[in-house]
């Protein structure tokens, strides 16, 4: 029988085009990932499925993807902030966006250093 693993987190996702799969990868509570490979008729039976549990789960928390890197940039032929994660097509942010991004972001680095977490082991 195979164990089950309780994914938690989508920390990965890219797709591989010399295989024409889609490669994800899943971290549980405890931190430990895995990833699986994806056959495109495999997709699409999980698209199908994931749609119908959508219905069912209105409001739940969504699987959180988790960057492994980013850039941050500015744009060569106008006057905007450039933010990429992973392999994903750039954003580009006005200034004024952009500068909004960073005061969230500090915002909620400041909540975050505060809370009280579960430690993982």
């Amino acid at each position: 029988m195979v164990e089950k693993f309780y994914a938690e987190i989508l920390t990965r996702s890219e797709f591989d085009r010399a295989n024409e799969r889609l490669e994800i990868s899943l971290c549980d509570a405890r931190g430990e990932r895995r990833m699986i490979s994806l056959s495109a008729d495999t997709v699409s039976a999980l698209a199908s499925l994931l749609g119908e549990y959508s219905d069912v789960r209105k409001g739940a928390n969504d699987l959180t993807k988790i960057p492994d890197r980013y850039a941050v940039g500015h744009g060569r032929h106008e006057p905007v902030v450039m933010l990429r994660f992973e392999d994903d097509p750039a954003y580009g942010l006005t200034a004024e966006q952009a500068l909004n991004l960073g005061e969230a972001l500090l915002d909620e680095v400041e909540t975050i250093t505060k809370a009280k977490y579960p430690m993982r082991q």
